[in-house]
């Protein structure tokens, strides 16, 4: 048992066997010198990846500042975009609100027209101060005009059949 590794053997009852497994061995202080001081190359070269990794590249540089000024111009836009519909619609709020003013004065004046001469005031005028009268028997004329959709103002009225 001098040179030989120790092996550790392990039994469990049912049906499952671990697999044997080697004890650990104990390293000379030699071996243990070494690969602390490979630890300590490792670890300096780790930390020389890790600084030329946060050095600055030009090409990296330019691409992320176009990135930066790419998203502040399409911010810029966005927010002159937001004030322009906002302002436009405020415009359409005010226009709207004269429409309805107008709409409710022309309804006024309509009904005021509607109601300003009854039927059997423009009689009065029209027979007493017009000297109209209505029409006798006989003297409407009614004719069969042609397809067209207008008469012309200056040309004679057909007979009566």
């Amino acid at each position: 048992m001098g040179d030989r590794p120790r092996r550790t053997m392990y039994y469990v009852d049912g049906s499952t066997v671990r697999k044997v497994e080697q004890a650990p061995v104990r390293k000379s202080n030699n071996e243990v010198h070494k690969k602390s001081s490979n630890k300590n190359v490792q670890q300096k070269r780790v930390s020389e990846k890790a600084q030329n990794a946060l050095a600055f590249n030009k090409g990296y540089t330019a691409f992320v500042v176009s990135a930066v000024l790419i998203m502040v111009c399409a911010c810029i836009m966005l927010l002159y975009m937001e004030s322009r519909i906002s302002l436009q619609q405020a415009n359409i709020n005010d226009l709207e609100t004269q429409l309805e003013v107008i709409e409710e004065e022309n309804a006024a004046y309509r009904l005021n027209l509607e109601s300003m001469y009854t039927l059997d005031e423009i009689y009065d005028v029209a027979k007493n101060e017009l000297g109209m009268v209505y029409a006798e028997k006989g003297q409407i004329v009614y004719y069969e005009s042609a397809d067209e959709d207008y008469v012309k103002q200056y040309q004679d009225v057909p007979e009566a059949n």
